[in-house]
């Protein structure tokens, strides 16, 4: 079978996705393209390093004149619809890099897009690929932890480099200030409201639980944080979704403090829990003496096999195993059209119920027929057996120092 053409838009956090599909056999990457001088010159040099003859051009219509069979969108959040449009209105498939979309009207606008398209359109949430969740979701459908009511995620990255300058730069107002720069614009994040960059946080929740947001409460924290004045320092989301289960969502990038990710799941009989600054999944299920304490499982981020190095712990590189996959296959992709819908439209809502003062909003279902089950677990295989599983032992005995 012939290779699936691809093509690279934005090659900053793109490098990553041109690197990884450089390495597919199945893909072959012929062109890649980037408006900034400093994201085409690093693209270079990953292409020459890999041997590729990849072409590497300024402009998206360069791009789309390759005729590639797929686009990799890697832009500016808030032209990542406008870009996927023309992709599929010229005939490619599309992997989109989340959030996806910026607005409700452009999430239906893209939905109507895909459909007339007749193309492949996934969004690439990276971290629906952990690998705990795979035992996360064997769990739950084993019942392990009993009827499921609550879960809750949060997302902290410090992002104070809020100014894009002409030569590809980003800085912090503080910064732009002590190197006297005063030609910088403000990046897409900037302003974006923290709760509308959750889809690491929902997406993986609502695979675990098949399930979607029905209803939305938010608040938003105070604008503190001099770096980013535009945004607010936090949001905090709680979801009703669609099984009567609730799911709690806080994401601040204006935080100083190391990044991580906090994934939380309750059951009313056991539960799990996942941080990545501990980097290691604590287990508790309906067998267990309460006695006893947490139980350790050996997963994390990465497979024993991953490649942690190919980004995200190895995420990146199966997202795009799958999208090849997907395409040489003629199947339906893991995270489609409806469920970006599901994934993204949550925390656009979020936001609206923040400006109100935290008045609940309902989350329409936007598909054609009523969600009834997701389809992302059809094609990720679950684990056949456990982890081998170890009494949790706090790193600090505070009772010992006393």
């Amino acid at each position: 079978m012939e290779k699936i053409k691809i093509g690279v838009l934005g090659l900053r956090r793109g490098r990553t996705h041109l690197k990884n599909f450089l390495t597919i056999e199945a893909a072959e990457v012929i062109g890649a393209c980037d408006r900034l001088p400093t994201w085409r010159d690093a693209a270079a040099k990953a292409i020459d390093q890999a041997g590729a003859r990849t072409q590497v051009v300024a402009e998206f219509d360069e791009l789309l004149a390759l005729r590639p069979d797929a686009i990799v969108i890697a832009s500016n959040a808030k032209l990542q619809v406008e870009h996927a449009c023309a992709a599929l209105q010229a005939g490619c498939h599309v992997l989109s890099e989340i959030p996806g979309a910026y607005t409700q009207d452009e999430l239906i606008r893209l939905r109507d897009v895909v459909e007339r398209s007749g193309r492949t359109y996934m969004l690439g949430e990276n971290t629906c690929y952990y690998d705990f969740l795979r035992y996360w979701r064997k769990w739950v459908l084993e019942d392990r932890f009993g009827p499921l009511s609550l879960a809750e995620a949060e997302y902290v990255h410090y992002l104070p480099k809020t100014l894009q300058f002409p030569d590809g730069t980003h800085l912090s107002p503080s910064e732009a200030q002590a190197a006297g720069r005063n030609d910088g614009e403000p990046t897409w994040r900037a302003d974006q409201p923290p709760i509308q960059y959750l889809t690491h946080d929902l997406g993986p929740l609502l695979e675990v639980f098949d399930d979607r947001c029905v209803s939305v409460t938010c608040l938003s924290a105070p604008w503190r944080c001099r770096e980013a004045p535009l945004r607010a320092d936090g949001q905090i989301a709680l979801f009703h979704t669609q099984k009567g289960n609730l799911i709690k969502i806080m994401v601040t990038l204006n935080t100083h403090r190391p990044a991580e990710h906090r994934y939380r799941l309750f059951g009313v009989e056991g539960g799990a829990e996942m941080f990545s600054y501990g980097n290691c999944c604590r287990y508790f299920d309906r067998h267990d003496d309460h006695q006893g304490g947490w139980q350790v499982a050996p997963i994390g981020w990465a497979a024993a096999d991953d490649d942690p190095t190919t980004g995200h712990g190895g995420a990146d590189m199966k997202l795009a195993h799958h999208f090849i996959e997907t395409l040489r296959q003629d199947a339906h992709p893991p995270i489609d059209i409806y469920r970006a819908i599901e994934y993204t439209l949550p925390g656009i809502l979020a936001n609206r119920s923040a400006e109100l003062g935290g008045t609940p909003i309902a989350i329409p279902d936007l598909r054609r027929t009523p969600f009834t089950n997701t389809t992302f677990w059809d094609t990720i295989q679950l684990p056949t057996s456990d982890p081998p599983l170890q009494p949790y032992t706090p790193p600090y005995n505070t009772d010992s120092q006393m």
